[in-house]
Formats: C-alpha cells, sequence, structure tokens
C-alpha cells in the first residue's frame, strides 16, 4: 500500500513538474496569430483577442483570453463578444508547438444574428442573386468540417432580430456543442425567452448533421422541456414535452419541423408538420392533429367559478385577457388590430378528436384557413357538439383597423340547454337548436360580437320548452276568474312547451330585432314580435296567443275563445321574464259582439214589426 502511495506521489510531482515547465517554455501567445488565421479561413469571421494570453493549468490545462469578438465579413458589428474565452487543450502536442482544442467555452457572451452582424457585400463587388447565402461557401476538400471537440457558451445573452421590427432577446443562454463524428454534433441548448412580458424556459438536445453545412443543417431533437409563464396564462403556465426533425435550407432559406410531437398540460397532445420559407414575406405550412386537445386546461379556464355567468365573465378578464379591460363607454375597435397578418402567408390545417373550449365537448374538430397579405378565409370550422353539428365559415379583413369579419354561422340539432350553460347565459330554453345566418362586423371577440355586429339570423327551436313562464295557465287562469265559462287549468307546471319555435331575426350592435315569431303546440299556436338585448340580457316580446285546447268545459263561448288571438306580452331580464295580460277589455267585447249577435238574430225573426224595423236600423248606424 505504500509503495503505490508513494508511486501515486511521485506521478503528481512529475505531472506537476512537467506542467510548470510546459508553461514556462512554452508562451500561449506563440498561437496567437494560428488561431485567428485558421478561424477566419475555415469560417470567413475575423477573430479578435484584445488582451494577452494566458495558461491556466487546474483542474484543466487551458488557455485564457480576456475580451474577445468574432465578427463577420464587413459586418456593421461583431457577431459575438465575450468578457473573456477559455480553451482547454491537449498536452502531448504542446511538446512539438502544437495546439490541439479539446473545448472552447465562453461565458458572459453576447451573441447577435442580426442584420447589422450579417457577412455584408462590398460596393465594388458584383451583386448575387437575391437567394444567394448569407455565408460565404468553401468548395471541396476545404469545407468547413467542425474539428474541435466541445463548444461551451455559458450564462449569454443572444439577440435575434430578422427586421427592425422584430427583435427577440435570449437570455440565460447555455450551450454545448460536441463532436460524436466528423459530420455529426450532439447539442444540448437551455436559454429563457422573455416577450410580452411572457417567458419561455427550455431545454433541449439533439444530435446535428453537419456533412452538408452550410447549405443546410438537420438536427433530430429527441428531447425538449418547456414552461411558458405569464401574463395571459394560468399560474403554473403551460409545459410540456417535444420532439422533431428540423431541416434548416439555405437557398431558399426556409426550416421545417417533421414528426412532431407536443404535450402540453397533463395529456394535450400535438403532433404535426411545420415548413416556414423565410422571405421578406414569411410563408407558413401549418398541418397539426391531435387526440385530445383541452383549451380550457391550457388557459386555465378549467377553473372557471361555476356559480354565476357574471364571475366566469370577470374570471377570464381578470386571469386570461391580454388585453385591458375596456369600459363599455370608450370604444374597444382600437384594439382589434390583425395588420400583422399582412407580413405573412399562412395555410393552416388543424383536427382533433376532442377539443374542449369553454367546457364544450367537440368531437370531429376540424380548421382549415388561409391567408394571404392580411386577406384570411377560414373555409372549414366545425365539429360536433351537444348532439349536433356546427359550421362556422368565416373570411377576416385584417388590411384595416379594426379587423372586420363576415361569417355565416350554420347549427344543425344541437341541445340548447347545454350549450346556453357553457356560454355562461340563462338556461331558460332546452330543445333541438338550428340556425342559420349571415353576420358580419368589426372586432372577433365576445365584446365584439354584442356592440359592434349586425346581420340576419333564421333561429328553429325543435320541442321547445320555455322555464319559468307558462303561458296557457296563465290565459287560462285570467278567464276563469273573470267569468264562470271557463274551467281553472289542470296544467300547473312553470314552463311552456311546443313542437317547434321558429325566429327570424336581424342583429344590430347588441340588440336583435325579432322580425317573426311562431311556435305551435297540441294546445296554441303562437305569432309575435319584438326585441331581446345581448348586453342588458333583457327582452320585450308581444305575442298572438291562440289557445286551442285546455279550457275544460266546452260551451258556445269557450268555442269562441278557442279562435280568439289573445294578445300577451313578456317582457323583462332572461332570468326572470314577466308578461302583461288584460283579458277584461277582450270580456267586454265579446259580451258586446253576443248581445249585438242576439238582437240582430230576434231582429230577423221579427222583420214585419215597423218599430222593429226602426231599432234595426238605429243598431245598424251604431
Amino acid at each position: 500500500m505504500k509503495r503505490l502511495l508513494t508511486t501515486l506521489v511521485i506521478l503528481l510531482v512529475v505531472i506537476v513538474t512537467g506542467l510548470t515547465v510546459l508553461v514556462m517554455l512554452v508562451n500561449p501567445n506563440d498561437f496567437r496569430g494560428y488561431i485567428v488565421e485558421q478561424v477566419q479561413k475555415k469560417s470567413g469571421y475575423q477573430l479578435v483577442l484584445q488582451d494577452d494570453l494566458r495558461w491556466h493549468v487546474w483542474p484543466k490545462l487551458s488557455i485564457l483570453t480576456g475580451e474577445v469578438s468574432l465578427t463577420a465579413r464587413n459586418a456593421k458589428v461583431p457577431t459575438i463578444v465575450a468578457e473573456n474565452m477559455r480553451l482547454d487543450v491537449e498536452l502531448l502536442p504542446l511538446l512539438s508547438h502544437q495546439l490541439s482544442v479539446k473545448e472552447v467555452m465562453v461565458k458572459g457572451a453576447i451573441l447577435r444574428f442580426t442584420p447589422d452582424s450579417q457577412p455584408q457585400k462590398q460596393t465594388e463587388a458584383p451583386i448575387a442573386p437575391e437567394n444567394d447565402t448569407h455565408y460565404p461557401i468553401v468548395a471541396g476538400s476545404q469545407a468547413w468540417k467542425l474539428d474541435i471537440a466541445r463548444i461551451k457558451v455559458a450564462d449569454s445573452l443572444l439577440i435575434w432580430q430578422t427586421n427592425e421590427h422584430s427583435q427577440l432577446n435570449v437570455r440565460d443562454l447555455n450551450l454545448l456543442l460536441e463532436r460524436s463524428d466528423q459530420d455529426h454534433v450532439s447539442l444540448n441548448l437551455r436559454s429563457k425567452i422573455n416577450k410580452n412580458q411572457q417567458e419561455l424556459s427550455f431545454e433541449l438536445n439533439s444530435l446535428v448533421d453537419i456533412s452538408d453545412y452550410p447549405q443546410q443543417l438537420s438536427a433530430d431533437i429527441h428531447s425538449f422541456e418547456y414552461q411558458l409563464k405569464g401574463i395571459g396564462l394560468p399560474s403554473s403556465g403551460i409545459q410540456g414535452t417535444g420532439s422533431a426533425k428540423v431541416k434548416y435550407q439555405a437557398v431558399p432559406e426556409s426550416i421545417s419541423l417533421q414528426d412532431m410531437a407536443l404535450t402540453m398540460n397533463d395529456g394535450n397532445e400535438l403532433k404535426g408538420d411545420i415548413t416556414a420559407i423565410l422571405q421578406d414575406k414569411p410563408q407558413y405550412s401549418i398541418n397539426l392533429s391531435s387526440p385530445k386537445f383541452n383549451l380550457d386546461n391550457i388557459l386555465g379556464w378549467d377553473a372557471l367559478p361555476k356559480n354565476t355567468p357574471q364571475a366566469k365573465h370577470d374570471y377570464r378578464v381578470e386571469n386570461n385577457s391580454l388585453k385591458p379591460v375596456i369600459a363599455t363607454s370608450v370604444s374597444a375597435l382600437s384594439n382589434y388590430d390583425l395588420t400583422f397578418l399582412q407580413g405573412i402567408d399562412v395555410d393552416i390545417s388543424f383536427t382533433a378528436d376532442k377539443f374542449i373550449y369553454q367546457g364544450m365537448g367537440i368531437d370531429h374538430f376540424g380548421l382549415q384557413a388561409i391567408n394571404h397579405s392580411g386577406l384570411a378565409e377560414i373555409t372549414t370550422l366545425s365539429g360536433n357538439v351537444f348532439g349536433g353539428y356546427f359550421a362556422l365559415p368565416t373570411s377576416i379583413d385584417a388590411t384595416v383597423i379594426p379587423a372586420k369579419l363576415h361569417t355565416k354561422p350554420l347549427l344543425q340539432g344541437i341541445e340548447i340547454q347545454p350549450l346556453l350553460t357553457a356560454l355562461a347565459l340563462p338556461s331558460i330554453f332546452s330543445g333541438q337548436l338550428n340556425v342559420d345566418g349571415d353576420l358580419l362586423g368589426e372586432g372577433y371577440d365576445e365584446y365584439a360580437i354584442s356592440h359592434y355586429w349586425q346581420g340576419d339570423l333564421n333561429i328553429d327551436l325543435k320541442d321547445a320548452r320555455l322555464e319559468g313562464l307558462n303561458i296557457p295557465q296563465l290565459i287560462q287562469q285570467s278567464f276563469a276568474r273573470a267569468t264562470d265559462k271557463v274551467s281553472q287549468p289542470t296544467n300547473t307546471d312553470d314552463f311552456t312547451e311546443a313542437k317547434s319555435m321558429s325566429v327570424k331575426a336581424q342583429l344590430e350592435n347588441g340588440e336583435i330585432k325579432i322580425n317573426e315569431l311562431a311556435a305551435n303546440s297540441g294546445m296554441f299556436n303562437i305569432k309575435g314580435q319584438g326585441k331581446a338585448n345581448l348586453l342588458k340580457q333583457n327582452t320585450d316580446v308581444s305575442l298572438w296567443v291562440q289557445l286551442t285546447n285546455g279550457w275544460g268545459t266546452q260551451n258556445e263561448f269557450v268555442r269562441r275563445l278557442a279562435q280568439l288571438k289573445i294578445p300577451l306580452r313578456v317582457y323583462g331580464d332572461w332570468d326572470n321574464l314577466q308578461y302583461v295580460l288584460n283579458v277584461e277589455p277582450m270580456l267586454r267585447d265579446e259580451l258586446q259582439r253576443k248581445v249585438n249577435k242576439s238582437i240582430k238574430d230576434w231582429l230577423e225573426n221579427n222583420s214585419d214589426n215597423e218599430n222593429i224595423k226602426a231599432l234595426d236600423d238605429l243598431l245598424n248606424k251604431k
């Protein structure tokens, strides 16, 4: 044991002594020109070392520098500026004054990917085609190869700017590139991106194929973890994992994600492909699918309070709105700005076997949309929900502020009561809803629809049921109190049922004008018109009710009542409807009609009497 320890001590002394002698005999600044030359030759970038090089021998044999910068050919600003750089080198090649670098590490660097940091053409140089590559290409055996084993960037900042109006700062950048062979590099990247009071933190691991660099790069991202937090998101944020195959091509400049798989918040999953052609006007092609996509869970809406519609509305505004709350007396039109769509072209397709939005479980959800220079067409926005089908084809004009929308909603066989509940509206109706409409307006949210939209609506409700108001009972009770010729109603339910109800209406800035209303059942026929207000959630409708059955005893008076169209006014808040029904004038009219008829019948039977004729003439004059 003593011999082993003695041997180790001797070996350590020899190594330390050797390193000390090496540091004394070899000046690292002898490699200064070599390093600069090799960087210039193999990448086209100019490396500037501001300070002298110095040795660092523990725990690794390294060369340390002060401030360094790396500048592209004729660029206005450096691509990389770092406070210091460390080069871990091999020991044995130094004995023959050769430099073999195991790892390059920069810390606290600023990396700029901006127009000013890109290679610039000299004014006297020939003008290349627009789709020429941004970086010099060295052909043949001199093509660039990564000949450094490891490159490490720690605690740095990346400034990414594609144009003067768009800049992205990537903070706390930690990057590790490690060569696995001549054509492949393993990459580990960890960082944070802050924008619009939101922060995206992520870490990815990938194997990068550089065999055709700089013409193209391809990478297999086998591990990706992320978390997005900030304003407009739930307190826990959006987080998950993912994987994809990424390909970058220099001419034409494009990037694509193939076989992408992304998870979000408790089992939400996206699969598909995304391609972006990076021209002056970028072109995006997005094709995604999901077995289940719970938007409520992603945006935190599954935590909505369940008590009142107003509480739900306030929760969404406070926790999920990216825009400030706008008072109803102030126009919000200036906020509906989609002009960014003018700068991109997009073709998007998204399908989900199960799509959950505001509590609505939508089966076979589909979205197909195309945007060209700010003119967007949503050709498909459809699915099956609450036992029926819906489609909302929509066109969007984003070339103006506010954006203008035109949609033709189609609903078929949808159960209306769960729909009203999901929309945080009073559930006073039940039945199967059919809607055919043509609407247009400015803006695109609930506020805009209830303030600035207009158009036509044709509504049909099968097996309709109105809660809180029994119209036949009201009419029967009113007549029974006024005359003993009508029986008291036997149906005391607190609702009105109809086989069908149809409404033709117009929407105008939050108010629905009901031009025609018709409903029928085995007991009544109803016609009417009126209005309803989406903002105040109230209504005022005038109805004419023909109660054909349910009067009880049959007599001449009842048969006459069954032919009358009885006026009934229904008004008030949707969840607290009031009514006005006055039967006394109708009874007086009916009594007067009956008296007049009796007199006329008697006169017809006694027409030979002169005095009776005079009375008949008098009645006719009246």
